[in-house]
């Protein structure tokens, strides 16, 4: 390994899985020391208390934005310094689902302005769902801009797409960026050996125009609901079916009358699971849907009567 921490970003679209991912490289690797920073685009933090906890692992929160945008990339670059003198093997950065990261060059040179070589960039992975890459990234920028950006991409949850989708997933991949590494995956996992065999990158300037904006359904926006109570677990159940509208992402933990769950819900899968043990964790749920003021103004209609607030 070379002199330097290796940085390690990891993107993917909202649900691809991202937490799973970096879950299972822990798994694969007890005794590296594994800094974290979990970048969640709304302002509850939830994807950080679904990282496996354990000796060597620092992990950190950077929320209500993404670290690619001015309104955040000042605080990433500190983050990262934050990193400089602790202990660890890898830093890795599980990037908001909804990063743009063609600002890449210029975050990568503010680390090193300010950090020199004590971190090294050994690319970025992106993680594609198989069964909802093909329309997402239709109307949607970000979700090719990851992979534009990537060196490695992983298409997830290989198994519950057919030959013929995933072919034209890995076709799609290639046609926006030819160089990338395709690999078919389930459960986030990768060998070892691929991990291991990430080396430092040189990050180019791009004129490239083809991801500026956000698409055609606009910057998605994230609703968080809260209660002080504990909700009706059916009454909950029957929401998340049913939003009152098309969403790209549902997740949070609650409190129900039967104990505390945790809701992760996709736009092609929906898991409300019992959930203990996650102590000073914020209860709350949140929603990213598209920029269209009749779908958000039907979901909150629809929650009114379940939560006490919306942010």
């Amino acid at each position: 390994m070379s002199v330097g921490i290796p940085l390690v970003l990891v993107s993917g679209f909202l649900g691809a899985g991202k937490t799973t991912f970096l879950n299972s490289i822990f798994d694969n690797f007890p005794d590296r020391r594994f800094g974290i920073i979990v970048n969640d685009f709304g302002d509850l933090g939830v994807d950080a208390a679904e990282i496996n906890a354990a000796d060597g692992r620092h992990v950190s929160e950077l929320n209500n934005g993404q670290i690619f945008c001015s309104c955040l990339s000042g605080s990433f670059i500190n983050s990262v310094t934050d990193y400089a003198d602790l202990d660890i093997d890898y830093l890795l950065v599980e990037a908001s689902g909804l990063a743009k990261p063609s600002p890449l060059m210029d975050i990568i040179n503010g680390i090193k302005q300010i950090n020199g070589d004590k971190f090294r960039y050994y690319g970025m992975i992106s993680l594609v769902d198989a069964g909802s890459y093909l329309e997402l990234s239709e109307v949607l920028t970000a979700v090719d801009e990851q992979i534009a950006y990537s060196d490695l991409v992983l298409v997830n949850k290989a198994d519950t797409a057919d030959a013929g989708r995933l072919a034209k997933t890995e076709m799609k991949i290639l046609s926006v960026n030819p160089e990338a590494e395709v690999v078919r995956t389930k459960y986030g996992r990768i060998s070892p050996e691929l991990f291991l065999g990430l080396k430092e990158k040189i990050v180019l300037p791009r004129a490239d125009r083809r991801f500026a904006g956000w698409g055609s359904q606009g910057r998605p926006v994230p609703l968080l609901f809260k209660s002080e109570g504990s909700l009706e677990r059916s009454e909950l159940e029957a929401f998340i079916k049913s939003p009152g509208g098309e969403f790209y992402r549902m997740k949070g933990r609650l409190d129900t009358t039967d104990g505390e769950v945790f809701v992760d819900c996709t736009v092609n899968s929906l898991e409300l699971r019992n959930e203990t043990g996650k102590t000073g964790v914020e209860k709350g749920l949140v929603i990213i849907l598209p920029a269209d003021d009749n779908v958000i103004n039907s979901v909150k209609k629809r929650a009114k009567a379940l939560f006490e607030s919306v942010v």
